[in-house]
């Protein structure tokens, strides 16, 4: 008997190939460098993933959700402050021939410059977390906000204690030569209110140190598992 003929076997199917991805470690740094620190907690919420992971995450955004409130908590205070301080020292004008105004003297109008521009900033800040909350976009993106928020606290604060301080003792001066009057008595009430302005903005500062610092270590700590 003849044996039966054997068909050849197919041909080759000509798989196309993939394109390498990119290294992990090079991605999540591109993709982390867009986020901001609540994007990033939300990630780390989905990621953790069982019962424990569940816990860890809740309670990490637990605790991002009070820092935020606090910072807009402060950035509130510091803003009506700054108001406050700012409007009171306009005000500061006495009328007669012993009348008086606080643009006569530098130290009440280097006062009222540094409270008008950090009542800016804080008016700032609050009119982008509210932009972020109603259309979801920030107007500073990830990572310069981080960058931006450290150090314009840092360097309005500095100004407005040197600001505060500067008036304060001018005041001291003008009180132990000639005693206490109306403008005297309004100059105070500015100064003082312009101190608790710098209390706020002090804090500020601290939590603008502790979202880059924090958002500073995820980073690397997510480098480090890669």
């Amino acid at each position: 008997m003849s044996s039966p003929e054997r068909s050849p076997p197919p041909p080759p199917h000509n798989t196309p190939e993939r394109p390498e991805s990119p290294e992990p470690a090079v991605t999540a740094l591109a993709v982390a460098g867009r986020l901001s620190l609540d994007e990033l907690a939300v990630m780390v919420s989905v990621v953790d993933g069982g019962e424990g992971g569940g816990r860890v995450s809740r309670k990490a955004e637990n605790g991002l959700g009070a820092v935020m409130r606090a910072a807009l908590g402060l950035r509130v205070s510091a803003a009506l402050l700054c108001l406050v301080s700012f409007s009171v020292m306009v005000a500061d004008n006495t009328e007669g021939w012993a009348g008086d105004s606080f643009g006569r003297y530098s130290e009440y109008r280097y006062l009222v410059s540094v409270t008008a521009i950090a009542f800016g900033y804080s008016a700032f800040h609050i009119y982008a977390k509210v932009h972020h909350v109603i259309l979801k976009k920030y107007i500073i993106r990830s990572p310069i906000n981080y960058y931006f928020d450290l150090t314009m606290d840092q360097i309005l604060a500095y100004l407005l204690i040197a600001a505060s301080s500067v008036a304060a003792s001018r005041n001291d001066l003008w009180m132990s030569r000639f005693g206490s009057d109306e403008f005297m008595d309004m100059a105070n009430v500015s100064i003082a209110i312009s101190f608790l302005a710098f209390v706020a903005l002090a804090l500020s500062a601290l939590i603008s140190a502790h979202n880059f610092f924090r958002r500073s270590s995820g980073v690397t700590s997510q480098m480090e598992h890669l």
